[in-house]
């Protein structure tokens, strides 16, 4: 792929969310042409999320996260790239220093470009999702758990 080649959508696929270690995060794939999704690429980029997110706080903490995030798994055309994203303070979407592996050793995920926050098509995602949290967890109201369980059954496509 030429670097300014117009651009394409790629399929996303809703993933089941995971609640571990005290998080919950929501996910997605993202299938660059030619990309097949592969479970096992997609357990160790949440196994190697989990590791890198700081300790998990309680929906009600005001002064930290909340324990819920989206992941988003990029099957790219030159890397497996996984993004993490994580809420704190209420309204401020936090994330970790980007994650790839590359197809030769595609389970093995290491940190990438520390300044990347994402591409165009892992972007779409990130919007969905503000506007989503926003549309869920900041509209006032319901309990915070059942906003909650409406922000987790909200999924982009």
């Amino acid at each position: 792929m030429h670097h300014l080649a117009p651009f394409v959508p790629r399929p996303v696929l809703p993933l089941a969310p995971i609640t571990d270690q005290g998080w919950t995060l929501k996910r997605y794939a993202i299938l660059a042409d030619g990309r097949r999704y592969d479970d096992a690429i997609a357990a160790a980029a949440t196994t190697a999320a989990l590791a890198r997110l700081p300790d998990p706080g309680p929906l009600e903490e005001e002064g930290g996260n909340h324990g819920i995030g989206f992941q988003i798994i990029h099957f790219a055309e030159t890397a497996v790239v996984a993004p993490l994203f994580y809420w704190q303070w209420g309204s401020v979407l936090a994330h970790c220093d980007q994650m790839r592996a590359p197809w030769d050793a595609p389970t093995a995920f290491g940190t990438g470009k520390t300044e990347v926050f994402g591409c165009v098509w892992e972007m779409d995602i990130v919007s969905f999702e503000v506007n989503a949290w926003r549309r869920t967890m900041l509209s006032g109201q319901g309990a915070p758990e059942a906003r909650l369980a409406n922000y987790l059954a909200t999924m982009a496509t």
